[in-house]
């Protein structure tokens, strides 16, 4: 059981991202295409645990929970009035990601701190990436109240390939095809305006073979002033994982003309028990 002094430590590691959080996640236009012209940029950095690292039970065994980090870039440019290029990035920080998120736990719960060298073994030394380079076309009138679109992206990625011996890792690389398709439709409310998206991909791996599917739900509310609602049901099937749904809720907070932060709580539903933050700063013109 997760009891609710763990849940409150968590909630307090969502808050600090949100004071200090220059970090991590993606808010692609999808189904709406860029103006020619304008863009958009989103950097940042995610950390997640696992519910059963922050249970009583868990605590008991490691006061001070392993975290695993992410780090992402997403940029956007529109090219024509249905036209977008752009770039989708990110970077695994399971080393330093973990060992932050441990220094963290551990200042807020008042827990023993550790200096990382009995940890150095726990996690992958070596980063994976992955990145494409898209282009996705709006399809359908650019008036309508649903909006369609379809994106193709060409890549590469980094993976782990497991050695005779631990130790003996290696670093391969395998180029990627990503297609991927998007529905959106705004929405008047009480609250103000809104929006419902649904963001699919499937992308296929040269040297692997493997096929990750991917489907995202997203509904949001833009009311007048500074804060924008959002929340998402992200969904995944990847090679060698079991598939998984997760809950993640956020905040919009636009600090100036063209900046903005974003800050999520991640809550693994089915195939995964992850919990952590996500946080992005955003830039628009």
């Amino acid at each position: 059981m997760v009891s609710i002094a763990s849940m409150w430590a968590v909630l307090r590691v969502w808050l600090l991202s949100v004071g200090i959080g220059l970090c991590a996640a993606q808010a692609p236009a999808g189904a709406w295409p860029r103006a020619p012209g304008s863009g958009f940029v989103s950097v940042g950095f995610e950390a997640a645990s696992t519910r059963n690292a922050f249970s009583t039970s868990g605590l008991e065994a490691d006061p001070s929970p392993d975290f695993t980090g992410y780090r992402t870039l997403y940029a956007e440019i529109g090219v024509t009035q249905r036209l977008t290029f752009g770039i989708d990035a990110g970077q695994d920080d399971a080393d330093n990601g973990a060992w932050a998120g441990r220094q963290i736990t551990a200042s807020l719960m008042g827990l023993p701190r550790t200096d990382g060298r009995e940890d150095a073994t726990d996690w992958l030394q070596k980063p994976t990436w992955a990145g494409v380079a898209f282009l996705r076309y709006a399809i359908g009138p650019l008036d309508a109240r649903h909006r369609f679109a379809v994106q193709l992206g060409i890549g590469a990625r980094s993976y782990e390939q497991l050695g005779l011996f631990y130790g003996l890792e290696t670093i391969e690389h395998e180029p990627i095809l990503r297609p991927a398709a998007s529905w959106g439709m705004g929405f008047d409310s009480a609250w103000g305006p809104g929006w419902l998206a649904l963001d699919g991909s499937l992308e296929l791996r040269g040297n692997t073979g493997g096929r990750a599917v991917k489907l995202d739900a997203t509904a949001g509310l833009a009311p007048e002033g500074r804060w924008t609602y959002m929340v998402q049901l992200q969904s995944g099937d990847y090679p060698g994982a079991e598939p998984f749904v997760k809950l993640v809720p956020g905040l919009v907070l636009r600090l100036w003309q063209g900046v903005s932060l974003e800050t999520s709580a991640i809550w693994g539903l089915h195939g995964s028990d992850a919990v952590g933050t996500k946080a992005a700063l955003w830039l628009e013109w």
